[in-house]
């Protein structure tokens, strides 16, 4: 590589304090933009570890990745580079990369707390999974939902709360009204659902959602309101807040969550079983899309299973596993009145569609009851993002890809769609219309993980499909911070 003159080294300098600034002001991705135009004089080793440490941020894990494995490639002695290179690896799974790199620091530093932690803690979420994935290949495991006996499993005599209602003549619980309501109040008041009755919610929801399509037809009826809302990443009192200023869900006023109701934040339990529950109060009225977080990689990693280790105590891994049986039966798509597709990430790669490009008839015959990462149509369904340019490009989270307006014009005009409305991105203003107005991201997860200041919103479709956008700021939620039962921080 050529010597850089000092004029050009530095100009280069000027732009990263610059970048600097901006990161201070948590301007994330403009200080990306100054980064890489210093990288472009002056391709420093700290320049490449600082925009990692961008896209850290804005969980652009596989560019962090990369920027790490190009600051080594410079310098393999930088020791930040291999930090930010552990925590890309950590962040997208990948436990074993992830350890050896943290375990390079604490031996080049053996002084470094922070790395000796972040590596006992990478090694033993390492171990810890390596064993279960051990004892489970070597039992012919039925599915939980078949070896659970609710009998097993008593309502505790002191006991309070909400009280399923049985059938009469019979001994089946079910979910009416009254029960969805008391059980608001009671997740409220920050306390639990008697493990029997979560196991109550989640078989029947399992039974539910197994006998859906994978793409669901949805059609607004008159006088009738579908909501169609984001991300809420366990953010309960946000959701309540939701309910409150557009309208508690009933037969009139329909729901559609977009996925990714749990992980990050730390009322992930309160906000999937009340989801679950009003799903069995109005199954033609409430509906549910998988994200990319209903998986059991990311909820190992971002909250949910230690949430539910934490909650469920004793029963805890055997209510998780059984949380990842529903998970992988939610359906993927919705499609209402024929020309509004919605889906967590986005659309597809050149080789994916039988045709080239994906039709509407694949994601109904997508098998879709196993983790994301085993089919590309269904990883990219969850996955994929938007972008201005036209064409596709790899994606900086380091998996599925990124599409131009292009793909998403094509995609539109082969099914017959108006638009696509999609997840998966927090936005300052809650939402952001792109591609022609062909590609909504709408995310509902205000303030998201306590830290990043951006509004949420939720969008409004009449039975004419006319579309209203909505924003809110986030609401005072009780002292227990995001991430609280995470293996990964997510400022790391």
């Amino acid at each position: 590589m050529a010597p850089v003159d000092a004029e050009t080294a530095s100009r280069a300098d000027a732009l990263k304090l610059e970048a600097n600034k901006l990161f201070a002001q948590k301007q994330y991705h403009e200080a990306i933009a100054k980064y890489t135009a210093a990288i472009a004089l002056s391709p420093v080793p700290a320049y490449y570890t600082n925009r990692a440490q961008c896209h850290l941020l804005t969980e652009g894990y596989g560019a962090a990745k990369a920027d790490a494995d190009t600051a080594l490639a410079l310098d393999p002695s930088f020791i930040k580079a291999f930090y930010r290179r552990a925590a890309a690896n950590l962040a997208m799974g990948r436990l074993k990369e992830a350890r050896a790199d943290f375990r390079e620091v604490t031996t080049r530093l053996p002084s470094d707390a922070a790395a000796k932690t972040k590596y006992v803690e990478c090694d033993k979420l390492y171990r810890r999974i390596q064993f279960e994935k051990a004892i489970d290949s070597e039992i012919d495991r039925k599915r939980v939902a078949q070896m659970i006996e609710l009998d097993n499993y008593p309502v505790p005599s002191d006991y309070e709360g909400p009280r399923m209602p049985v059938r009469e003549g019979t001994t089946e619980e079910y979910v009416d009204l009254a029960f969805v309501k008391a059980l608001v109040e009671w997740f409220r008041e920050q306390k639990t659902l008697p493990v029997r009755y979560a196991y109550a919610i989640l078989l029947q929801a399992d039974r539910l959602l197994r006998s859906l399509p994978t793409l669901v037809d949805i059609a607004v009826p008159t006088d009738t309101v579908l909501t169609v809302c984001g991300d809420v990443h366990g953010q309960f009192y946000d959701v309540l807040n939701i309910f409150d200023l557009n309208g508690f869900p009933s037969p009139n006023l329909m729901y559609l969550f977009n996925g990714d109701f749990v992980d990050r934040g730390s009322f992930s339990v309160e906000v999937v079983l009340l989801f679950l529950a009003l799903k069995l109060l109005y199954p033609e009225s409430f509906f549910l899309n998988r994200g990319n977080h209903e998986a059991t990689g990311m909820n190992q990693l971002y909250g949910f299973e230690g949430e539910v280790r934490h909650k469920y105590a004793v029963q805890g891994k055997r209510v998780f596993d059984l949380f990842q049986e529903v998970f992988e039966a939610l359906p993927v798509a919705h499609l209402i009145g024929n020309k509004i597709l919605v889906l967590h990430g986005g659309l597809y790669s050149n080789d994916t569609g039988k045709a080239g490009v994906v039709r509407l008839q694949e994601l109904r015959e997508l098998p879709r009851f196993h983790q994301p990462h085993y089919n590309s149509l269904l990883c990219e369904s969850l996955w994929s993002d938007p972008q201005e340019r036209e064409g596709r490009a790899p994606n900086p989270r380091g998996t599925a890809i990124q599409f131009g307006p292009d793909v998403t014009r094509e995609f539109c005009r082969e099914n017959g769609l108006t638009m696509v409305i999609r997840s998966h991105e927090q936005k300052d203003n809650g939402y952001e219309i792109a591609h022609d107005g062909q590609m909504v991201t709408v995310f509902s997860a205000p303030n998201y993980c306590d830290a990043a200041g951006n509004k949420g919103a939720y969008i409004r479709i009449t039975h004419d499909l006319d579309c209203s956008y909505h924003t809110f700021d986030a609401v005072p939620h009780p002292n227990v911070k995001a991430m609280a039962y995470a293996n990964v921080s997510r400022f790391m």
